[in-house]
């Protein structure tokens, strides 16, 4: 052994004990003296002075705890580096990381959960702009208040940033990319947008010319109009539930956002011009963004430099949306949002001349012209459907309805054909006519009620007539021209409203001779309405369009109508009848939205119509089943 020790003794230096710290350099325990390393590493004064190469022996203990600072620095830099992503992602408006791990289900990657965005919402967001500031003259005196706020504060969080989506290069992330929609389905989904669709709302709605360009710009968009084109192919009714669920979750998980594009935009006016059951919440939603990002003020823009392609853009999209404001105000009975009285929808003839007469500004200019007469009617009787109108009122409503005859003489026919949508920009005017028609009278029958129909002026009975006559034609029209049949599958739902309002009146009318106040055909308007229902049934789309719950509704609903004729003609003394099951008052012929319809037909078996037939929420994928 003592061979070993000497060997041992020899060595230069002395190696340490693993589990002992080592404190010393190599050269000053080989010369066994003390080790000062007065900054706590070497090199130590003596190795510093000899000017000799300082070197400290490392063991387990001092590598352990060199790995557990390493540890410990390379976790917080990668959770600042997670925190970075998620707000870069936050800001994009893309789904967090976690959603793009792997999974076995495509499906699975498009669900977050609840916890998850609300575990998003941290300090880090930035605050959501009221509006956009309008850029002020650093010299001037008048200022927009918000600008002032924008100017003391210098927060960029409070000015509306870029849209990050519309920028060159960045990689789409989408439901399409997850897996969730092909993209061979989903161009099928684009070119039935494209080439038919978006022509009922003006052309306006779909820019791009392929799938590429689409998903680079908004993923909004990409969503609702896949959602729309799936609601119209009939072979696409699963495929319509699965877009549907995604274009809620990007509404839903975009309602705070301060990054909003024209074609996120684009995106909520696709869905509140065809989606019934958001379009009310949705419309609201677009109004709103427009504002901010002050599409209302681009009118002027254009009339100022009419060669400006984004301003002309911006002021069709906020035309869009007054005319689609003024159509949910007459289906739901409520005040519009936007004002009628802005120089923007008062010139709308300066509007047409600046921008050569195309077919699209005619197409808007008619339907401003339009609903600046039906504003005023709502100004002057008001939203309150159990007011009733005085007599002396009745020379102001005739009035209103030679408005709508002068505005009938000069748009009915001025519309051209469209290469997509055929006559129904000319027809769809022709409509829109007998629907204000229809509207206006509605507002004689208020509070209305069988003793007081029967000492009825010659007046109200003039407007019963012309109520008959409106509600009649809009049937014939639809059955009798071409393009607004094949347009029954592809108008919007204002159209489907107002022609089941006036198919439920004439229904109802029928039940007890409409009261004695005008003669009514009832064999014609039973043949009209059958026929209506017939054609609805012979459309083709997806089991979720409304076609078929109009059908089925308005089915039963005439059913029990004839039914009432019928036993009405074989009691003579309809006086010692009991009434309430009839109609207690005329309100219920005109008080419906665009979904009392629905509502009574909803529960009813769709199984005569599409075969295997859900409620309305299941085929919206909205509830579970």
């Amino acid at each position: 052994m003592a061979p070993s020790s000497n060997s041992s003794s020899s060595r230069p230096a002395q190696r340490a004990a693993v589990g002992r710290l080592v404190k010393a350099c190599h050269t000053c325990r080989a010369a066994k003296i003390r080790c000062k390393m007065p900054h706590g590493g070497p090199p130590c004064e003596r190795c510093q002075s000899r000017r000799l190469k300082c070197q400290v022996d490392k063991n387990a203990q001092s590598i352990l705890e060199e790995a557990n600072r390493w540890r410990g620095s390379l976790t917080g830099q990668v959770s600042q580096l997670q925190t970075a992503v998620n707000l870069l992602l936050r800001m994009s408006r893309l789904p967090p990381s976690a959603s793009y791990q792997s999974s076995s289900n495509p499906e699975d990657d498009m669900a977050q959960t609840s916890d998850e965005l609300a575990g998003e919402a941290d300090e880090t967001l930035p605050l959501a702009p009221i509006l956009t500031p309008v850029a002020p003259e650093e010299d001037s005196l008048y200022a927009l208040p918000i600008n002032s706020l924008y100017e003391a504060t210098r927060l960029p969080a409070l000015r509306n940033p870029t849209n990050p989506e519309a920028q060159a290069g960045t990689a789409v992330s989408d439901f399409i990319s997850r897996g969730v929609l092909t993209e061979a389905a989903a161009q099928r989904l684009l070119l039935l947008f494209k080439n038919r669709l978006n022509y009922f709302c003006y052309g306006i709605l779909c820019p791009h010319d392929n799938l590429y360009s689409l998903r680079s710009s908004s993923r909004l968009l990409t969503a609702a109009i896949c959602t729309v084109a799936s609601l119209h192919d009939p072979d696409a009714s699963a495929t319509f539930k699965v877009c549907h669920a995604e274009f809620l979750r990007l509404v839903s998980s975009s309602m705070f956002s301060v990054s909003y594009s024209c074609d996120d935009l684009r995106g909520l006016i696709v869905g509140a011009y065809w989606l019934g059951n958001v379009s009310y919440t949705l419309l609201g939603h677009a109004i709103r963004i427009a504002m901010r990002l002050n599409h209302h003020l681009a009118y002027f823009s254009v009339v100022e430099n009419p060669g400006n392609e984004g301003s002309l853009e911006k002021a069709r999209l906020w035309y869009c949306l007054y005319i689609m404001d003024h159509h949910s105000s007459i289906l739901y009975g409520r005040p519009a949002l936007i004002s009628p009285k802005e120089e923007a929808h008062q010139q709308w003839e300066r509007f047409i001349e600046v921008n050569g007469h195309a077919e699209v500004d005619l197409r808007m200019s008619s339907q401003v012209a339009l609903y600046h007469i039906i504003a005023k009617v709502n100004d002057v009787f008001g939203g309150y459907s159990h007011k009733t109108i005085p007599a002396h009122c009745f020379a102001q409503l005739l009035s209103f309805l030679g408005e709508l005859d002068r505005w009938y003489m000069i748009w009915g026919d001025r519309m051209p054909r469209n290469a997509h949508v055929g006559w129904f920009p000319r027809d769809g005017a022709i409509l829109h006519y007998h629907f204000a028609r229809l509207h206006l009278c509605s507002y004689i029958f208020r509070s209305m009620s069988l003793e007081s129909a029967a000492t009825a002026s010659p007046q109200v009975r003039d407007f019963a007539s012309i109520a008959v006559t409106s509600a009649t034609s809009v049937l014939e029209l639809v059955l009798e021209r071409d393009d607004l049949r094949t347009a029954l599958v592809g108008m919007p739902i204002y159209f489907h409203g107002m022609i089941t309002f006036a198919a439920v009146f004439l229904t109802k009318a029928t039940k007890n001779n409409f009261w004695e106040l005008t003669t009514i055909d009832v064999p014609k308007v039973f043949t009209l309405l059958q026929r209506y229902v017939s054609e609805l049934r012979s459309q083709k789309a997806a089991r979720q369009h409304l076609v078929y719950h109009m059908s089925n509704g308005l089915d039963d609903m005439m059913r029990a109508s004839r039914k009432l004729t019928e036993e009405a003609t074989e009691i003579p003394d309809l006086g010692a009848m009991e009434q309430p099951q009839v109609m207690l008052t005329m309100d219920s012929m005109f008080d419906m939205n665009t979904f009392d319809l629905l509502q009574e037909s909803i529960s009813q078996d769709m199984n005569t119509i599409v075969g295997q037939g859900d409620e309305w929420q299941n085929q919206y994928g909205m509830w579970p089943e």
